[in-house]
């Protein structure tokens, strides 16, 4: 099941997508794909990044990568939706994106063991960074917080199991990163379990499982696409 959020007359609605419409929650109402405002599939309370969970990517992050995966938190205000634009912050910033899986969270839980019965579903994520302010800092939170830093979407795919997606982003149709969640250090479930160590995980929760290898350099009037298998393709234009 896929489950969208969309703006329609000002208001935000849930709805479940079938082919190429929308079926609204509470009217029942179809509406096209092409004729919605999307809206990001959640609001989510936090958001966990996952850092260097793909060992190539960590080979080609040597300069900062940790020796293992790490965790960073990312500001909720900077989700946007499918086809929302991402805003360069005007400081020179060296921007960036990573294509990542998403994972929803449905039940919290803290030091969680069973973490397939937290899990609403799965999403993409770009966890759109600023690597020169993340080769600066220690903390890595600022260089991912600027708003319109975190394209999520187009919805939540609740049937899948993440064990082996292909993950592809392409930049103005050039591809960039083109990889399979199996060559995760840690599974999306892991991810979930490791999080929950550190902090309570609470409904709406979003954790980033990572980015893997080839991420690359973004300017204005780039159109980056992010499909991940099974799920669909996240599309934002750079301003």
């Amino acid at each position: 099941m896929k489950l969208l959020r969309f703006e329609l007359d000002g208001r935000a609605h849930n709805g479940v997508v079938e082919d190429d419409a929308v079926i609204d929650e509470r009217t029942k109402k179809e509406y096209p794909l092409d004729e919605i405002e999307f809206l990001p599939p959640v609001n989510p309370p936090k958001i966990i990044c996952m850092g260097f969970n793909y060992p190539k990517h960590r080979k080609e992050m040597d300069d900062i990568a940790t020796s293992k995966p790490t965790l960073t938190l990312k500001s909720p205000t900077s989700v946007i939706g499918h086809k929302q634009k991402i805003i360069l912050p005007e400081i020179p910033s060296g921007v960036e994106h990573e294509a990542e899986l998403g994972v929803v969270i449905k039940k919290p839980g803290y030091n969680i063991e069973n973490p397939l019965e937290h899990i609403l579903g799965y999403t993409i994520v770009n966890d759109v960074t600023a690597r020169d302010l993340e080769r600066e800092m220690i903390q890595w939170s600022a260089s991912k917080s600027f708003p319109t830093f975190c394209p999520t979407g187009p919805w939540i795919e609740t049937d899948i199991n993440p064990g082996n997606l292909n993950i592809k982003c392409t930049v103005n149709g050039e591809l960039r990163q083109n990889c399979g969640t199996k060559e995760m250090t840690h599974s999306p479930e892991e991810c979930v379990s490791f999080a929950s160590k550190f902090m309570k995980l609470q409904t709406g929760d979003l954790i980033a499982t990572g980015t893997p290898p080839g991420v690359g350099i973004l300017v204005s009037g780039d159109v980056v696409e992010i499909g991940i298998e099974k799920i669909g393709v996240l599309r934002n234009r750079v301003a």
